[in-house]
């Protein structure tokens, strides 16, 4: 007589939002939980409790926000106190499939989260230094971080990094560790540079496992004009440590779900971009294309219409340099399968992301 099959799909926390959506059995089907409001989905985090030979579905990708990303879709998958590993994938009529190949518990992710420990310890290696600052005063239940390194002067150059404001975005927190750990291996840093870095600024987002938005249902990315930003908590905290302290440098970090390759989505010939700010982004992207053999100059987001005139406001970069005068760019990472900067294949990975984070620190403490 067979045995018996006993699979149920286990919910992370945090940052888990599979929910079962099927009977069991050799298949366990799974959906992504949507954002609330506005029903984007796409990132995926959840465990699995089963015997080996069971395959996992899911069903609503097809359905997610960028259903064109899941052609070059890579699965991540973590066993016990393990390492997150690769697992091999398909999609297929708008379904993800995969294997679970070992009986027990195992987790599955569409990228690797940072684990809370992780940034801790960065957190506490900031406080220590002579020169560091930590700030957790941030909105909601789940506080986010403000790490600041550098000259304390106020006539230094403010340099912002911006992390996780979308709160599917794994692949920017793990490049913001790679910064601050750059910057951290250093005894003494260059006198004139204040670097400001939030590695998540949509920390409730991101525990929830949303895609996009905030506990509320806000995309903080589209709250930056002045009119609505005091109504995200996310953005009116992060413009008010901005106002306090000032801007003169930002990269904000995403990630793109559609885009095989690194990135920059530049605006200029919609936001009418002052030449010396033009000049300026151009300088650390060349520096990122030497340092780097992930970027390669040039590669651009392909707008296909103008931008509206509200989503120019409401986007973080464009939105600082209207604001402060600042040199202001969106980089953007790849998840999955991606392009280097030769054109050869490869897979993103945590390792990436650290190494491009500590490549962008080398341009901008060189500048």
């Amino acid at each position: 007589m067979p045995r018996r099959r006993s699979n149920r799909l286990i919910t992370v926390k945090p940052c888990g939002n599979g929910r079962p959506a099927g009977p069991g059995g050799s298949t366990l089907d799974v959906e992504i939980e949507p954002d609330p409001l506005t029903g984007s989905c796409q990132w995926f985090c959840f465990q699995v409790r089963g015997e080996a030979g069971l395959t996992v579905r899911i069903l609503n990708a097809g359905s997610s926000s960028y259903p064109a990303g899941w052609k070059s879709v890579v699965v991540w998958r973590r066993s016990g106190g393990g390492a997150w590993q690769l697992l091999p994938a398909g999609s297929e009529d708008g379904i993800v499939s995969f294997a679970h190949e070992k009986d027990g518990l195992a987790s599955y992710a569409l990228f690797p989260p940072l684990p809370q420990r992780r940034l801790d310890r960065l957190a506490e290696r900031v406080a220590a230094r002579a020169d560091g600052a930590v700030d957790d005063a941030w909105p909601g239940d789940a506080p986010s971080t403000l790490l600041s390194l550098g000259d304390p002067a106020p006539s230094a150059r403010q340099v912002w990094i911006v992390c996780g404001q979308h709160g599917s975005e794994h692949p920017a927190l793990w490049f913001a560790e790679g910064f601050v750990g750059s910057l951290l291996r250093r005894r003494r840093l260059t006198p004139g540079t204040r670097f400001h870095v939030v590695p998540v600024a949509n920390p409730g987002g991101m525990l929830k496992g949303h895609l996009r938005t905030n506990p509320q249902g806000q995309d903080p990315n589209r709250h930056w004009r002045p009119s609505d930003a005091g109504g995200c908590p996310e953005v009116a905290t992060l413009l008010r440590a901005m106002e306090n302290h000032g801007v003169d440098l930002l990269i904000d970090v995403h990630t793109d779900f559609e885009m095989e390759c690194v990135y920059l989505d530049v605006l200029d010939e919609w936001m009418g971009t002052p030449a010396p700010l033009v000049a300026k982004r151009a300088t650390i992207e060349r520096g990122l294309a030497r340092v780097s053999p992930d970027v390669a100059y040039g590669r651009r987001y392909p707008w296909r219409a103008p931008p509206r005139a509200e989503l120019l406001q409401g986007m973080c970069a464009p939105a600082v340099e209207t604001r402060f005068g600042a040199a202001a760019m969106t980089l953007e990472l790849p998840i999955g399968r991606y392009r280097d900067a030769s054109g050869e294949d490869g897979v993103w990975s945590p390792a990436h992301s650290l190494a491009l984070g500590r490549a962008a620190a080398k341009v901008l403490l060189s500048e």
